[in-house]
């Protein structure tokens, strides 16, 4: 980071810096779970930065020298959590080709279990299934701002998984395989956000519905029906 040289800049950073590494990783830290915490509970556009350090406990002038603006608190908490997801989705995809070369067309249901595990998997820690509903909110929210940064940390990677469906469904259209997988991404959204709407609409005699079970056969059923669906015979000449 640039060392500020504006007086006013020199007194922000004064005002937010730590009393010590340790504190200062903490700090900040502190202000990147307690937002994403609410950004998931009530949307980006509906937590003030001054609903934020207070609950974080944190002063505004720690806020603007971490991350310096809302905005840039929203980038950290994408950049921060998916690397290692998308690292791992990565490197699952290279493997749909092994390096012979022998294989040209992947099998759909590795391709889909290469891009879509590594996202479920997260959901099995707590705040792992925090950052999935602020994910999947992020995914439909009309501010382009937010929309930029959620689907910039994802498009190297994705695009990717994009590349390697184009080559499991050599059967489909490109109109027909845009169709299907707006239908996957809708259902990876959909499933890692887990808004209960679904349970709700299949109570039981208690008035509870269903709940996903663990992650690994969460996705295993999901494999199923998109697979399924991806091979499916497309309706119009390849």
């Amino acid at each position: 980071m640039q060392e500020p040289t504006s007086a006013t800049a020199v007194a922000v950073r004064a005002a937010a810096a730590p009393a010590s590494a340790d504190t200062e990783q903490s700090t900040r830290d502190r202000i990147i779970d307690v937002a994403e915490r609410l950004f998931a509970e009530q949307g980006y556009n509906g937590v003030s930065l001054r609903a934020i350090t207070a609950a974080a406990d944190a002063n505004m002038a720690a806020v603007h020298y971490y991350f310096r603006n809302k905005e840039g608190l929203l980038r950290a908490i994408f950049e921060g959590r998916v690397g290692e997801m998308n690292a791992e989705r990565q490197a699952l995809l290279d493997a749909c080709f092994p390096k012979d070369g022998q294989v040209t067309k992947p099998d759909v249901r590795d391709v889909l279990a290469a891009f879509l595990g590594p996202g479920l998997r997260m959901g099995d820690t707590e705040k792992g299934a925090i950052f999935n509903r602020l994910s999947a909110i992020c995914s439909v929210e009309p501010d382009r701002t937010v929309k930029n940064i959620v689907f910039g940390v994802h498009d190297a990677v994705a695009r990717h998984f994009v590349l390697a469906l184009e080559a499991a469904c050599p059967h489909l259209s490109r109109d027909e395989l845009f169709l299907r997988l707006q239908c996957v991404f809708g259902s990876m959204m959909y499933l890692r956000a887990d808004n209960g709407r679904v349970a709700r609409l299949m109570p039981d005699a208690s008035g509870q519905g269903p709940t996903l079970g663990p992650s690994s056969q969460t996705l295993a059923g999901m494999l199923d029906f998109l697979a399924a669906g991806l091979n499916a015979p497309g309706t119009s000449p390849a």
